[in-house]
């Protein structure tokens, strides 16, 4: 039977076949003939003794290890691209691929997950959306507003991380600090997706730029 989350949607399907979808015959478009897309921001927390914070604790030795007191903190995933870097490094994307005619958006973005990272757990029931121009639908001869794809991310609060997955061979997971996440991504939009989610708390440590 398949697992459902607490809105009663299914999250099963993701981690059932070890193979990854390909091809574009069943890719959804919207009216503007713009490609549509879906994936994840997924996250961790993870606790860690908390330090002091004053001028003497930051002193030369470091910071001190307060007794009995935890902090949580957020780790967010990010992938390799198989494409490389975009400019300085920049080299890591979040999950996210087609979204697909037999699949509602949040389908497609908790299969994303599972192919791409290896990774299940629950997902959001918002989205955010973002367009942003691909190259590889320029090169195909598409110009103007078909020229862009629009995205919808959602946020996996991740439960489990699977030894196999459909990408594991040409993927490599990171669990990094946000910010630490933000200046290695390589797509302006997904830096802005960073920023927006409400989970990693960058607020005004990042700031946009090409």
């Amino acid at each position: 039977m398949a697992d459902e989350d607490d809105a009663g949607r299914s999250t099963a399907g993701t981690e059932s076949a070890m193979r990854a979808r390909t091809g574009r015959e069943n890719q959804r478009y919207n009216e503007q003939k713009q490609r549509l897309v879906a994936g994840c921001i997924c996250y961790r927390r993870r606790s860690t003794p908390a330090m002091e914070d004053s001028a003497r604790a930051w002193g030369s030795k470091g910071g001190r290890f307060l007794e009995g007191d935890v902090r949580d903190e957020v780790e967010v995933l990010m992938l390799n691209s198989k494409k490389g870097a975009r400019v300085r490094g920049r080299d890591l994307i979040f999950p996210k691929g087609g979204w697909e005619l037999d699949e509602t958006d949040f389908e497609a973005a908790a299969r994303e997950c599972f192919e791409e990272g290896g990774v299940t757990g629950d997902v959001s029931e918002g989205n955010e959306t973002y367009e942003f121009y691909s190259r590889s639908r320029v090169r195909a001869g598409a110009e103007g507003d078909e020229a862009r794809c629009v995205a919808h991310v959602f946020t996996m609060r991740v439960l489990e991380e699977h030894e196999r997955w459909p990408e594991d061979g040409v993927r490599t997971r990171y669990w990094l600090d946000p910010l630490d996440a933000w200046r290695r991504c390589k797509h302006d939009w997904m830096r802005q997706a960073l920023v927006d989610c409400e989970h990693l708390r960058l607020g005004e440590k990042a700031t946009i730029s090409s």
